[in-house]
């Protein structure tokens, strides 16, 4: 990764009931072609995760010039994982296992793994509907950070 390059992170709920695909699409677009975005970090906690990953590969394989790189970061290792991980290494660059959140009480985990995540990147692409739950505290914690916000239910 080039120093000019620029990170990205997501925060969005669970559950996603409205297609936003195309809008997804076009904000990571516009981040790896006008911003220098090429370094994206993504949970695996639900559907806003698993679209921003399936969406980022998709960029990726369009733009093989770009060195796009996508890491899963995930709050402790898991079973499923360490049993799957030729399947998971297929689909991210690296697992990313925050030493934070591996150590921290099991019921602060995925929150210290989000803010890892705020405080490593430059922009944080949110798909929140609710003012409760971790992905709406994770976008409360970017607001007090130095990090561009981009809301996908504004976009």
């Amino acid at each position: 990764m080039n120093s000019n390059d620029k990170c990205c992170t997501f925060a969005g709920h669970r559950s996603i009931i409205e297609r936003i695909d195309d809008e997804l699409y076009e904000c990571i677009l516009d981040l790896v072609t006008n911003k220098n975005v090429s370094c994206f970090y993504v949970g695996n906690n639900g559907d806003f995760d698993k679209l921003s990953s399936k969406t980022i590969r998709r960029i990726k394989r369009e733009f093989t010039g770009k060195n796009i790189k996508l890491y899963l970061v995930i709050p402790k290792m898991t079973t499923t994982i360490n049993n799957n991980k030729e399947y998971y290494e297929e689909l991210y660059d690296e697992i990313i296992v925050p030493a934070e959140s591996d150590s921290a009480h099991y019921k602060s985990m995925i929150t210290i793994r989000n803010k890892w995540m705020v405080d490593k990147s430059d922009y944080i692409i949110t798909y929140i509907k609710t003012e409760y739950g971790g992905a709406y505290n994770t976008y409360k914690y970017a607001q007090k950070q130095d990090i561009t916000i981009i809301d996908l239910t504004n976009w």
